[in-house]
This record gives structure tokens, sequence and C-alpha cells, in this order.
């Protein structure tokens, strides 16, 4: 890749990143804002638009590096306020569905994927609530996980949902070490979802053979 891609890339990436600020900052979730001089969010952008671009397929690599931001503010939004804003929802279900378009993402594949990331989770909830009227996930999380199991399909869509409860597991129990035992102590679970998706996604493309196993057996 010659420089004048990679500082193309750098740019785009940069702008995209203050795109997804400024919406941020203008949805004001319950008065959450990010700093101008705070650059998570460009640095995030700049990594995942450098990774898509020299390790996938264009359409691959732009489909990858527009969720990966979505997801980070996704993630920080519902780690402040725990509240997934729906407009966020929305141009991830478009992103996915031109990958759809353009046979980026498989229709069969994703139609399973939805199952295990959408409908399957809501059912569960729905028992769950009906058992304890206690309801582990939102529905924002069911939304996200409609957006997810397209993109991912479903065995990657079934490991990001253990990756993400055994995350959250872990964070429930280092918190509940550190500030003492609280039964009722809420985890917001986009940010496991959005980590173990983009982590699964990526191992998919580093051991494809794996994922292929999976699929077969």
């Amino acid at each position: 890749m010659d420089f004048l891609s990679l500082f193309s890339i750098f740019v785009l990436s940069v702008l995209y990143a203050r795109l997804l600020k400024s919406t941020v900052n203008w949805l004001n979730v319950d008065g959450f804002q990010i700093g101008q001089r705070d650059l998570k969010m460009e640095l995030f952008c700049i990594g995942s638009w450098l990774w898509g671009s020299i390790s996938l397929s264009p359409m691959e690599g732009t489909i990858f590096a527009l969720l990966a931001g979505i997801l980070f503010a996704i993630s920080w939004i519902d780690f402040h306020t725990f509240q997934i804003p729906l407009i966020f929802i929305i141009v991830g279900s478009i992103i996915v569905f031109f990958g759809l378009l353009f046979n980026t993402i498989n229709l069969k594949s994703a139609i399973y994927g939805v199952l295990v990331g959408s409908v399957i989770p809501l059912t569960l909830i729905g028992l769950i609530y009906l058992i304890t009227k206690r309801q582990g996930m939102g529905y924002g999380d069911i939304q996200l996980g409609f957006v997810l199991g397209i993109w991912l399909g479903p065995v990657r869509m079934a490991l990001t949902l253990f990756g993400a409860s055994l995350l959250s597991l872990i964070v429930w129990i280092t918190l509940s070490g550190i500030k003492g035992f609280e039964r009722d102590r809420a985890l917001p679970f986009a940010p496991y979802l959005a980590i173990a998706g983009i982590g699964t996604f990526i191992g998919s493309v580093y051991f494809p053979s794996l994922f292929h196993y999976l699929i077969l057996n």
C-alpha cells in the first residue's frame, strides 16, 4: 500500500470518527458527551480502517470499518448510560444490508445469524422474565444482536454471545470482589457484544480453517 493510499485512509477514518463523535454529542443521551480532546474514537477508527483495508477486500473492509466505529460508539454510550441509540442500530442495519446487496454477506448465513443473535435471545428473555420477573438483556441488545447476526452469521454470532457472556461474567465477579457482592448489580452488555463480535470476526480472518470446521460440525 503506497503513501497516498495510507494518507487517504487516515483522513477518511478521522473524518468518520469526528462524524460519530458529533452524532453522539448531538444525541446527548442522558447528558453524555465526548470531549473534543478525547481521541479514543479517532484512534480506534484509524486502527479499524487500516486493518480492514489491509486484511480484507475493499467492500468487506469498508463494512468492517463502518460497523466497528458504530459498535465503538454504541459501547461508549451504553457503558455510561445503559442505553443504545436507535439511530446507530438503523445505520448499522443499512450497512449490513448493503453487504447483502453486494453479496459480501451471504443471505442464508444472515438469516440464521439473526435467528441466533436476535430471535433466540428474545425468546429466552421472555421465558426468563415469566419465571423470574427479571430481564437479563435489554431490547437494545436484541436489536444490536440483529445487526451482528446478519454480519457474522450463525457460528460466529453464537461464539460472540458466548464470549460476551463470559466477559461480562468475569467483569461482574471482578467488581464483586472489589466493591463487594451485590446481586442486582447491572452491567451494560453492548460493550461485551462489540468486543466479542469484533474479536470473533478478526479471528475468523486469521483462522478460517477453525471456523470452517465449526460450520461443518
